[in-house]
């Protein structure tokens, strides 16, 4: 059991860097603005089509992982937006 909780860790962590990369990737696009806010809108529209099959149980987790994710985004935004001119 302990290696499957290591496996879905390991997912977890594989397709953050891969969202990271392609934000990235879009940077460096002519509209990066218009990349980015399309592919939040794809990721989002990806987690709400998994969130559809959890069971109700376990829908807070999601919620209360995602508020965790705001907040860090939140408070590392400013750091971001000096070295930065597209977000």
């Amino acid at each position: 059991m302990q290696e499957t909780f290591n496996s879905l860790v390991r997912l977890s962590a594989a397709i953050t860097v891969f969202g990271v990369q392609q934000v990235e990737t879009a940077v460096g696009t002519a509209n990066p603005r218009a990349v980015v806010d399309r592919m939040g809108e794809v990721m989002n529209g990806m987690a709400a089509a998994v969130s559809a099959n959890l069971d109700e149980s376990k829908l807070s987790a999601v919620e209360r992982i995602s508020s965790v994710g705001r907040d860090v985004v939140a408070n590392t935004t400013g750091m971001v937006k000096m070295t930065s001119g597209w977000l």
